[in-house]
């Protein structure tokens, strides 16, 4: 019965801890920190400019995966259908473009460090993705 009890004991520890993100901007982009407000509101296309005057170019990753599920339900606290729908009625009143999605981290990575006003985000277990063209940025909860 000992490797049993073994196994049990791995298991108990393994204790799956809920997906931490991390946010992708520009490396020429200086902000220090950015709240789940003010994310939502880039997300939603209500925040359209960063502070220097730079355009906001939100991308998202995949709805119901890994990163995205966490992003819907933590930082935008509302389904994929719901935020959709949002944006078909923004777009039909011509306001704004839903945000692009991107599957991988990589190709994340990539679109931010090609835009200096985009911002997307990162599973922690993911930021290894990242190099000298992007800052990892932490969500802030919001005041």
């Amino acid at each position: 019965g000992r490797p049993v009890a073994a196994v049990l004991r791995v298991r108990h520890h393994a204790q799956p801890r809920p997906p931490r993100l991390v946010l992708v901007v520009n490396a020429e982009n200086k902000v220090a920190r950015i709240d789940k407000t003010t994310l939502r509101s880039m997300y939603l296309g209500l925040t359209t400019f960063w502070d220097n005057a730079v355009r906001v170019k939100p991308y998202h990753r995949v709805h119901d995966g890994a990163a995205g599920k966490p992003f819907f339900r933590d930082v935008l606290g509302m389904t994929p259908a719901r935020y959709r729908h949002t944006w078909q009625k923004q777009q039909l009143a011509g306001q704004g473009v839903e945000p692009e999605v991107v599957a991988s981290a990589a190709g994340l990575v990539a679109k931010v460090a090609a835009n200096a006003g985009a911002i997307g985000y990162l599973l922690d277990s993911e930021t290894g993705a990242a190099d000298s063209r992007v800052r990892l940025v932490p969500i802030e909860q919001s005041p």
